[in-house]
């Protein structure tokens, strides 16, 4: 009885290691991470189209249609958003999306 508690407590603790190496390795498999910085001129369903500068690195500057990590998140977008996201190399979607705050045009005093 004691044996097959300590085997099933030895079961868990390898599996607990093996989700975390299985998640270290997924990350690895994405290749390096960019900042992705643009404007929204285009809202699909599961999908963003973006005018963006150069992503040092990576690409050029250019407007692109990129698949998105969350579809969910595409509801609180809209054309004309400046936007912030990460992409990886060889990978065509974007990840962790934020809208960048529009700033005010009033002059400082």
């Amino acid at each position: 009885m004691k044996t097959l508690r300590v085997f099933r407590g030895f079961v868990a603790l390898l599996s607990a290691a093996f989700l975390l190496v299985a998640g270290a390795v997924a990350q690895q498999a994405k290749g390096k991470s960019h900042t992705l910085e643009g404007k929204v001129e285009a809202v699909q369903a599961t999908m963003l189209t973006v005018n963006h500068g150069k992503v040092e690195g990576y690409m050029d500057a250019m407007t692109m249609p990129y698949k998105v990590d969350k579809p969910d998140l595409l509801k609180n977008v809209k054309v004309g958003d400046q936007i912030k996201a990460t992409v990886y190399d060889g990978d065509y979607t974007l990840y962790d999306i934020q809208v960048v705050p529009k700033q005010s045009k009033g002059k400082a005093k």
